[in-house]
This record gives structure tokens, C-alpha cells and sequence, in this order.
């Protein structure tokens, strides 16, 4: 790994103790805008309560089982970079890597990743074109990057242990809507416990955890840049900033003042996929076309149900409504 040292370059681990999704986002976000990596590169591991998290040109009713999220309290979040839809449980990490944006290198980020895991645990991970990383034919990472005129980011899932049926029934949208949003790829997908259980991968030296994974990322992250790990400083203290001695930087909460509640708002989360429409069955000889447009209704075509138009769209709404008037129609 001597090849990947930066040279003139220090890096700075930061690891979030915070589980909620919104925050652990507003935080990647604030410090992509706030710091600067023309001296520093930054990782950022967090891990997050179970939630869904799209990208950015993505319609959140084709990617998430809505009701189901609902039903079981899992949030669903929209991140500000693109690529595909993610699912995150405490049985995932996630790792975002900072840099200038002449440093900004997916791939060797990826091969960190992969010769990290495979180094330590013994495991036959690989990195594809498509910024997966995937044992044999199953995808254990998905990635997406950001890059705006201070510098980017490149982040990633890692699933250790997570719950891959909760996966699979999460990451299950509505396909039959008709839009230009980015639509995610389908994946075969494990889990590095799952594939061990399988016997696809060599058997570890030690059990496998995210605490684990954490702690021996930290640790090679920084030895990239000759860095040893130092005692830790919380981010928020007094005596912490980006040019502290401390490698390792802790965050124990997120405040207030840099989230972007915004991006916790239904305009954010499903008012920002892209213009779509659907066809409802009315029986079985006619269906109506209905079109959405900044997640409202914005006409139904060939039926009298106009009072829904300017609502906010839900599909059973508009089934009921359209159930309503055509048992009307045929009184």
C-alpha cells in the first residue's frame, strides 16, 4: 500500500458515534463545504439506524417499498451525489473519503478498501468499474461521489452483518413508473458474514464485526500517510479544529445549527424525483394515466377524480378514489 501515500499530505480519520442518518448526511455535507483538502485528506466512518438512503436523481417510490418503510419505521433519506439506492443498518459501515479534486480517485479508495479487508480477514474482495466492491458475483459495497470547487467526496456501504432480507424487501419500488430518474442497477448482494456462511471466501483469522472493521481501517487509513493514532479529540471541543495534532477525531453529537432541515422535508426526500407517471387499473377494460411532478399530482387523465389533483401522491389515495368514482359511475 506504500504506493497510495500522498505525499505531502496528513490525513485525519473522523469517526461518528451518531446513528441517525440525517445528521451522520449533514455532517459528510458541512464538511465537504466547511473544510479544506489541499493539506489534509479526511475519512469519515459512520454507521446509521436501519434507513433507506437514495441518490440524488432518483424517484424515491421506484427505489423504496414506501408502505413498508412507513410500517416498520424506517427512514428514508435522499443524499446531494447520485448513483443508486442503499439500504444501512448497524450491520453496515460507511465510509466517505475526502480530498481535493485533483486527488479525487474512487478506485484507489476502493482498493484500499479491498486489500484492507483482504490483508486482515483473509477475504477474496474485489473493486469493479462500477465502484462496487463484490466477493465473487454478490455486491457488498455500492458508491457514489460528490465533487464541488473546494474539494469531494467519495463514499461507500460495507455490509458486515446487516439484515439482507430487510434489504431485499426495502430496496423493492415501484417499477411500472414511467420517468427519467436514475433507476438503480440490480445486484446479486451479500453480506461478509453471509458469504462466509456460504463458504465463498476464506475462512477469517478473527470474527468479522463493524467494530472491528473500524478500528483496523482507522488504523491503515492513517498509516497511508506515515500517521500513527494519537489520543482522540471530539470534534465539537474547544481545542479541536482541522489542523489539530489529533488524527482521530470523534463526534459524539451533530448540532442543531448545520443541519439542513431541508433535507429531512417531503419536498427534499420525494418532491425532488424527477416528473413521472403511472397507470392505474379502473377495471378490467379501462385505466387512467396519472402524472406527478415535484411529488404532486399534477393531472389524471381520463377520469373525474380532479380532487386529488395538487395532493401529494399516494397510490392507495388515488386507487380508493378512482375505486369510489367508477362504483358512482356504474350506479
Amino acid at each position: 500500500m506504500a504506493a497510495c501515500v500522498r505525499q505531502g499530505k496528513r490525513a485525519k480519520v473522523i469517526l461518528s458515534n451518531v446513528t441517525n442518518v440525517y445528521k451522520n448526511l449533514a455532517l459528510e455535507h458541512w464538511i465537504l463545504n466547511n473544510w479544506s483538502f489541499s493539506k489534509f485528506d479526511c475519512l469519515l466512518i459512520y454507521q446509521n439506524e436501519p434507513c433507506v438512503v437514495i441518490g440524488r436523481f432518483q424517484n424515491t417510490w421506484r427505489e423504496v417499498n414506501v408502505n413498508r418503510a412507513e410500517m416498520e419505521g424506517v427512514s428514508i433519506a435522499r443524499r446531494v451525489s447520485g448513483g443508486g439506492a442503499v439500504y444501512h443498518d448497524l450491520g453496515n459501515v460507511n465510509f466517505s473519503f475526502f480530498s481535493d479534486k485533483p486527488s479525487h480517485c474512487p478506485t484507489r479508495n476502493l482498493h484500499f478498501l479491498s486489500q484492507t479487508l483482504n490483508d486482515r480477514y483473509q477475504l477474496l474482495t474485489d473493486h469493479n468499474k462500477r465502484h462496487d466492491l463484490h466477493i465473487g458475483d454478490k455486491k457488498i459495497s455500492g458508491s457514489a461521489s460528490r465533487l464541488i470547487r473546494r474539494g469531494s467526496f467519495h463514499h461507500c456501504t460495507l455490509l458486515v452483518n446487516s439484515d439482507l432480507a430487510a434489504l431485499s424487501g426495502l430496496l423493492q419500488g415501484d417499477i411500472t413508473l414511467k420517468g427519467t430518474a436514475t433507476a438503480s442497477v440490480p445486484s446479486p448482494t451479500t453480506s461478509l458474514l453471509a458469504a462466509l456462511s456460504r463458504d465463498v471466501i476464506a475462512r477469517p483469522r478473527d470474527v468479522i464485526t463493524p467494530h472491528d472493521i473500524v478500528d483496523h481501517v482507522t488504523e491503515e487509513y492513517l498509516s497511508l500517510y506515515f500517521e500513527s493514532m494519537p489520543a482522540m479529540v471530539d470534534l465539537w471541543g474547544e481545542d479541536c479544529c482541522q489542523e489539530t495534532e489529533n488524527n482521530v477525531i470523534i463526534v459524539e453529537k451533530v448540532p442543531d445549527k448545520i443541519i439542513d432541515h431541508h433535507h429531512q422535508s417531503y419536498e427534499w426526500i420525494f418532491g425532488k424525483s424527477p416528473k413521472f407517471s403511472k397507470r392505474f387499473e379502473v377495471d378490467d377494460d379501462s385505466s387512467v394515466s396519472v402524472t406527478v411532478d415535484k411529488g404532486l399530482i399534477k393531472a389524471i387523465d381520463g377520469s373525474e377524480s380532479n380532487e386529488l389533483v395538487g395532493l401529494r401522491y399516494d397510490p392507495d389515495t388515488i386507487s380508493r378514489s378512482l375505486a369510489r368514482h367508477h362504483k358512482k359511475d356504474v350506479l
